[in-house]
């Protein structure tokens, strides 16, 4: 059996800030679309199309949430984690139905509270409370806004803007998070800019 650490919270008590951040970093739309962002897709293939690639995706929280759970329940069988993770239309569509039924049944809050319990963090953290344990030793409840801003940075590439590894590029990404966030009216810019300069 597999050990994953995780310690599951309710949003309340996981820092606004957290919340904030992982929104205005993964889905800055998201109390504004359903399950789908269509606005998102359509931005996503032009930009790939000018690109000649996949250069955006337009995966929106809901959908990486039913991913993440397709990911969990495969588990550590590698051949059941390549179908999750594969990147065919099939397995997108599937996502895609799931993610409709889930915006229905759950409601933005709940999404948004399994989607923090469930993600990855880097170094074997599973959801936030577990992440910020293993990064500041301090609850979900209690990250600052910079702190937050780090987390949220992690989701994307967990090993690559991991802090205790390359404190540099963690820094960097903490502050495109921070900037995204005061660009989104999360923040001001000045909480944005003096947060960005705490080290």
């Amino acid at each position: 059996m597999y050990s994953r650490d995780r310690t599951v919270v309710p949003i309340e008590k996981i820092s606004p800030y957290m919340q904030k951040a992982i929104v205005a970093i993964e889905d800055g739309r998201f109390y504004e679309h359903g399950a789908i962002d269509l606005k998102g897709v359509l931005r996503a293939i032009n930009r790939n199309a000018q690109s000649g690639g996949v250069s955006e995706g337009a995966s929106t929280l809901t959908q990486q949430y039913v991913k993440n759970v397709f990911v969990e329940e495969a588990g550590d069988d590698p051949e059941k984690v390549a179908q999750a993770t594969q990147q065919t239309i099939g397995r997108k569509v599937r996502e895609l139905k799931f993610a409709i039924q889930v915006e229905e049944e759950l409601g933005k809050k709940k999404i948004l509270e399994n989607y923090l319990n469930i993600t990855f963090f880097g170094r074997q953290a599973y959801g936030i409370e577990a992440a910020s344990q293993r990064y500041f030793s301090k609850h979900a409840a209690d990250l600052d806004l910079g702190e937050a801003a780090m987390m949220a940075g992690l989701v994307q590439s967990p090993s690559r803007y991991d802090p205790i590894n390359d404190v540099e590029e963690a820094t960097k990404r903490r502050n495109v998070v921070l900037q995204r966030m005061a660009d989104v009216k999360d923040i001001s810019q000045a909480e944005a800019d003096a947060a960005k300069a705490a080290r």
